[in-house]
C-alpha cells in the first residue's frame, strides 16, 4: 500500500463506535468521520423508492381531482370546492407552521360550509346534508393522501441533504422523477375509470383533448406537491432550521451507523477541521471540545444535554469562532471553546459559560450581564468597554487581558486572577473580591466607584492617577478575611446558629464576623479568621453548618445537640449572636421576626417550605426539597432511558414514604407537581425543555398516576 493511501486510511474514522478508554491521547484532527460510502449509497436508494411511492400517491390523488373536475359529473362541484380547500392549506403549509396550517384549514372548510348554505339556500343543490357530508369526505381524503406525500417527499429531501455535502444531483433526480410516476399513476386513474365504465367517462375515449388534459393535469398535481416539497425545505433551511420534525428524522437517519460518540466525555478532545457529517455526537460532556474548521457538524446528529449545540447559531459560533446572528442570550454555551473567537458586540445575557475557554477572543463591547462564567479563561482577551454586572466571575482568568472601561458593578471576582490585565478606568461598585483575588502586575490609571444612568461616575482617584501598585494595594483583601456569597433567600436564623456553632465547636478557627451586604438578591458575608486555614474550607465550613442548621426547626433542636449542657447559658449566648448578625444587617427587632416568618412559605395544599426543607402539614415527615427536586430533575431529563426513569421514580416515591413526607397517592403526586413548578420557574431552560420534550419525557414514564401528574404539571407551564 503506498504511504498516501495509508495516511488517508489512517485519517478514516467513519463508522467506529468509539468507547471511553478510546479517547485516551485521542487526537481526531483532520479526522474523517461519519458513514461508509455503500451505507450512504443504500440510504441513498431508500430515500429514492420512498420519494417514487410518494410520486405515485400525489399522481393519484392528482388524477382523480382533474377526472371529477373536468368531465360532468354530479360531484363536480364538491371537488371543485375540495380542491380549492386543498391548495389553499399547501399555500400556507410552505411557509407556514402547524398552527397556521390548522387554522387555515379550519377557515377554508368554514367557508365552504357557508357557500353550501348559500347553495341550498338558492336551491342550486337538492341535499344539503349530503353536499356537505361530500366535501368533507373528498376533502379529508384528497388532503391526508396529499399531506403524506408532502411529508414524505420533504423527509426524503432533507436525508439527502444530510447524506451529502452535494445533494444536488440526489435532489434533481427525485424532483424531476415526479413527473414520469405521477403521470404514471394519473393514467391508472383514467384507466380504472374507462374499466369499470364510470359515469361520464365516455368523453375520455371520444375527446383526445379531454383525455389528455385530464391527464397532464393530474400529473401536474403530482408535480406541484413536489414542488412545494422542495420550496418548503428551502424556506425553512431543513434539516437545519430548530425546531423541525424533519431535522430530527433525517438526521436519526443521517447517522445510523456512522462514527459514534454517544454518551461519552469528549472534554479537550480535538476535533478541528474534522469531516463529522452523519456522525453521533450525543455526547454526555463537551468541556473546551474544540470544533474550530470541522466540516458537517450541522448534519452530525447533536443534543442538548451538555450545551445548546443543536442550535444552529451555537453550531456556526463553535465551528467558525464567530457568527453573524450575536444575540446568545440564556444559551447554555458552558464549557464552550471559543478560543480566538471574534465576539465583539454579543450579547449573553443570562448566558452559561461556566468554565469556557475564550483565550485570544475579541469580547469588544459585548455583553456579559449576569453571565455564569466561573472558571472561564479570558487570557489575553480583549474585554474593553464590556458590561459584566452581576456577572459570576469566580476564578476566572485574566491574566493579560485588556479590561479597560468595562463595568463590574456587583460582579463576583472571588479567587479571580488578574496579573498583568489592563483595568484602567473599571467600574467596580459593589464588586465582590476575595484575598485570593490576584492582583500581581496589573496596569490601573484610575477606577470608577460609581454606576448612574448607566454611566460610570465618581472617578478615583480624582486629580491624578494611581502610582505603580497602588491599586492592588487598596483593592486587595486583607489574607484572613473572606467574603461568603449567598443566593436567594437569606435565613437570618440559620446564620447566627451556623455562627455560633463554629465558635463553639472550632475554636481554634477564631472565626469572627466582621459584616453583612446584600447586593440584589444576593448577601455577602464578610468573615474573618486568624486561623491557618484556607478560604475554600472556611467557606465549605461555614455554608455546611449554614445548610444543617437551616434544616433545624427550632433553636431549642440546636441547643440540645450543643456540646454545653448548661442550657440557660447557651441560649443566651445564641440571642448574642443573632443580635450581632441583625445590627450588621442592618435589621431591627420586628424585621428579625418577620424575616423568620417569611422563611416559612407553602407549597400546594399539603407541603410548606421552610428553609430548604419540605415538610407536610402534619410536621410528621420531612424531606430535603434539593435532594427531591435533583431526583425530579433526573426523571425529567433522562427521557432516553426509561429504565432509569423508572428506578429513579420507584426510589423516589419509596423515599417520600419512608421519610414520612408523603405517604398516599394523591400526596405524592402533588409533590411532585409542585416540586416540577418551583424549578421549571427558577429555571427558564428547565421550562422550556418540559414544554419542547414533553412528549419524550411523558413517554419515558410507567403508564399510570405519575405520568398523568407530570403531564398536568408541564402543562400547566404552558399557561
Amino acid at each position: 500500500m503506498k504511504p498516501e493511501q495509508q495516511r488517508r486510511k489512517a485519517s478514516s474514522i467513519q463508522g467506529k463506535q468509539f468507547l471511553q478508554d478510546d479517547l485516551l491521547n485521542a487526537d481526531f484532527q483532520n479526522k474523517l468521520a461519519g458513514q461508509q460510502f455503500l451505507l450512504k449509497f443504500t440510504l441513498a436508494a431508500i430515500a429514492i423508492t420512498l420519494s417514487i411511492l410518494a410520486h405515485l400517491l400525489s399522481g393519484y390523488v392528482g388524477g382523480y381531482f382533474s377526472l371529477y373536475c373536468i368531465i360532468n359529473h354530479s360531484t363536480r362541484l364538491q371537488f371543485h370546492i375540495a380542491l380549492v380547500i386543498v391548495l389553499i392549506v399547501f399555500a400556507t403549509a410552505i411557509t407556514q407552521d402547524t398552527i397556521k396550517v390548522t387554522l387555515s384549514l379550519v377557515i377554508s372548510l368554514s367557508v365552504a360550509i357557508v357557500l353550501s348554505i348559500l347553495l341550498a339556500s338558492l336551491n342550486l343543490i337538492q341535499d344539503f346534508s349530503s353536499f356537505l357530508l361530500g366535501i368533507i369526505y373528498v376533502t379529508g381524503l384528497c388532503l391526508g393522501l396529499s399531506i403524506a406525500s408532502f411529508l414524505i417527499i420533504r423527509f426524503t429531501l432533507a436525508v439527502a441533504d444530510i447524506l451529502f455535502i452535494n445533494s444536488k444531483i440526489l435532489k434533481i433526480s427525485i424532483v424531476t422523477s415526479s413527473t414520469y410516476f405521477a403521470m404514471i399513476s394519473c393514467l391508472s386513474v383514467i384507466t380504472d375509470a374507462l374499466k369499470y365504465r364510470q359515469p361520464s367517462s365516455e368523453i375520455l375515449l371520444t375527446s383526445p383533448i379531454i383525455y389528455w388534459t385530464v391527464l397532464l393535469l393530474g400529473a401536474g398535481y403530482g408535480v406541484s406537491l413536489t414542488l412545494s416539497a422542495w420550496v418548503s425545505n428551502y424556506l425553512k433551511r431543513t434539516p437545519w432550521s430548530y425546531p423541525e420534525l424533519q431535522r430530527f428524522w433525517a438526521l436519526i437517519v443521517g447517522s445510523w451507523w456512522g462514527t459514534s460518540f454517544v454518551n461519552l466525555d469528549l472534554s479537550n478532545i480535538n476535533f478541528r477541521n474534522a469531516k463529522l457529517a452523519n456522525s453521533d455526537l450525543r455526547a454526555r460532556k463537551l468541556y473546551r471540545t474544540c470544533f474550530q474548521g470541522a466540516i458537517g457538524l450541522e448534519r452530525a446528529r447533536v443534543d442538548n444535554q451538555y450545551l445548546d449545540l443543536e442550535i444552529p447559531k451555537v453550531q456556526k459560533l463553535l465551528t467558525h469562532a464567530c457568527s453573524a446572528d450575536r444575540n446568545f442570550r440564556g444559551l447554555n454555551l458552558q464549557g464552550a471553546y471559543l478560543q480566538g473567537a471574534d465576539l465583539r458586540g454579543f450579547d449573553f445575557t443570562d448566558t452559561n459559560l461556566t468554565g469556557s475557554d475564550l483565550k485570544q477572543a475579541d469580547l469588544r463591547e459585548s455583553r456579559l450581564v449576569r453571565t455564569q462564567l466561573a472558571g472561564a479563561d479570558f487570557q489575553g482577551v480583549d474585554l474593553r468597554k464590556n458590561v459584566l454586572i452581576d456577572a459570576n466571575l469566580t476564578e476566572a482568568d485574566f491574566r493579560g487581558a485588556d479590561l479597560r472601561g468595562s463595568i463590574f458593578v456587583r460582579t463576583q471576582v472571588a479567587r479571580a486572577n488578574f496579573r498583568g490585565a489592563d483595568l484602567t478606568g473599571i467600574c467596580i461598585e459593589d464588586w465582590s473580591v476575595s484575598n485570593k483575588t490576584c492582583f500581581t502586575n496589573v496596569r490601573c490609571d484610575y477606577i470608577y466607584r460609581k454606576y448612574e444612568d448607566n454611566q460610570p461616575t465618581d472617578r478615583y482617584p480624582v486629580d491624578r492617577d494611581f502610582e505603580a501598585g497602588e491599586f492592588a494595594y487598596l483593592y486587595q483583601e486583607s489574607e484572613d478575611v473572606v467574603e461568603l456569597v449567598f443566593k436567594g433567600e437569606f435565613d437570618f436564623s440559620a446564620l447566627s446558629l451556623a455562627f455560633y456553632k463554629l465558635q463553639t465547636e472550632m475554636p481554634e478557627l477564631e472565626f469572627e464576623l466582621k459584616g453583612i451586604e446584600q447586593r440584589e438578591n444576593l448577601w455577602v458575608v464578610k468573615a474573618k479568621t486568624k486561623g491557618s486555614v484556607t478560604e475554600r474550607l472556611i467557606e465549605a465550613q461555614l455554608n455546611l453548618t449554614y445548610q444543617a442548621t437551616a434544616r433545624e426547626s427550632t433553636v431549642e433542636t440546636t441547643i440540645r445537640d450543643s456540646i454545653y449542657r448548661d442550657y440557660e447559658e447557651i441560649k443566651a449566648r445564641l440571642a448574642a449572636s443573632e443580635q450581632l448578625v441583625n445590627q450588621l444587617a442592618g435589621v431591627t427587632g420586628d424585621q428579625a421576626e418577620a424575616l423568620k416568618e417569611l422563611s416559612k412559605r407553602s407549597l400546594g395544599n399539603s407541603f410548606f417550605i421552610t428553609g430548604s426543607t419540605i415538610t407536610n402539614l402534619a410536621g410528621s415527615g420531612q424531606i430535603e426539597y434539593t435532594e427531591a427536586a435533583d431526583q425530579i430533575r433526573q426523571v425529567m431529563t433522562n427521557s432516553s432511558d426509561p429504565k432509569q426513569v423508572t428506578s429513579i421514580l420507584q426510589g423516589l416515591i419509596t423515599q417520600f414514604k419512608q421519610q414520612n413526607v408523603a405517604t398516599t397517592v394523591s400526596t405524592q403526586l402533588e409533590l411532585i407537581q409542585q416540586i416540577i413548578g418551583v424549578e421549571a420557574e427558577k429555571d427558564p431552560r428547565f421550562k422550556q425543555f418540559l414544554i419542547e420534550q414533553s412528549q419524550q419525557v411523558i413517554g419515558s414514564m410507567p403508564k399510570g398516576e405519575v405520568a398523568t401528574a407530570v403531564e398536568a404539571a408541564i402543562a400547566q407551564l404552558r399557561i
